[in-house]
């Protein structure tokens, strides 16, 4: 965990003292207050002044209906496009991760936008300039499919941490995957890991983490290690590049090994030494070898 201020301590330390007290009279809902925890981004970084390259992107709106469970409600996503000067006909789009926001990839658009690709990104639901309270694996892909019935078609896909592992659910299912190529940086490999994480920063007792794993798989109608990005793209036959850090303190590398063995080979591995969990998706060397992947055959 990174080293936190004083206030950000004390908040911590309310929180354990919180779930401890609530779980003791009724484990259920402190089961259901600590998953609408771990669903709700951090507040202070939903601001930020956009790149030079923003005011050149043409804004999108997208509504977005219910969240991939409950078919109700409304959550507007924005989002920008950017188109080359001299298209090659295919379409890029860029997925961030947990608590972060599309700018952040600001880097990454004209590199595109060079080899000819249209470029598209919009801030999760709950994130940036986008509506919404909550984000998860469920309700990210909800929003990714509407992107694309909306926008698309969408041929490309670039995504980190959170972005990454909901587009290895997207790669799971889409069609013509050969035509497709995904760029998975630093996803959460095992979801349980970042549970369990979760659980032992909160200090959650084993019924509060029983609850919140019930609550989980009955909400999605599908068991917790379903939501993992190496089962997801094991049997995806089109190219994919994955990128990782060894020293990768939120996604742990370890969690990738034993399926890197295994991974076919239609799947590329990028692994890195010393980049962390974000710095690796933000190095020149790397973006570099992320377009050369993307390019287009002449």
């Amino acid at each position: 965990m990174a080293t936190l201020g004083f206030s950000e301590r004390m908040y911590l330390q309310y929180l354990r003292t919180k779930f401890k007290t609530l779980g003791m009279v009724s484990p259920p809902v402190a089961g259901k207050l600590a998953f609408d925890l771990f669903c709700t981004p951090y507040p202070k970084y939903k601001k930020r002044k956009a790149p030079a390259i923003f005011n050149q992107g043409k804004p999108l709106h997208i509504t977005v209906v219910g969240d991939g469970i409950i078919k109700t409600g409304k959550t507007i996503i924005h989002g920008f496009e950017w188109k080359p000067s001299k298209p090659n006909g295919q379409t890029v789009l860029i997925v961030h991760g947990y608590a972060s926001y599309f700018y952040k990839f600001d880097q990454y658009i004209q590199p595109l936008l060079k080899k000819g690709f249209r470029v598209i990104g919009f801030d999760a639901p709950g994130h940036g300039l986008s509506e919404g309270k909550h984000i998860n694996i469920i309700i990210y892909k909800h929003a990714i499919e509407q992107i694309i019935k909306e926008i698309g078609p969408i041929d490309h896909f670039i995504g980190h941490s959170l972005g990454a592992i909901t587009l290895a659910m997207i790669a799971e299912t889409i069609e013509n995957p050969t035509k497709h190529k995904f760029v998975l940086i630093a996803p959460a490999t095992k979801t349980t890991t970042t549970f369990e994480r979760y659980f032992n920063m909160m200090h959650l007792s084993p019924a509060i983490r029983a609850a919140f794993n019930e609550l989980v798989e009955k909400g999605s109608g599908l068991p917790i290690t379903y939501f993992e990005a190496d089962r997801a793209i094991e049997n995806y036959a089109g190219d994919l590049l994955w990128v990782h850090d060894r020293e990768d303190l939120v996604c742990p590398f370890e969690d990738l090994v034993e399926f890197q063995k295994k991974a076919p080979k239609n799947i590329k591995f990028l692994i890195t030494n010393g980049l962390g969990h974000n710095k690796v998706y933000k190095t020149p060397e790397i973006i570099d070898k992320i377009m050369a992947f993307l390019a287009p055959i002449e």
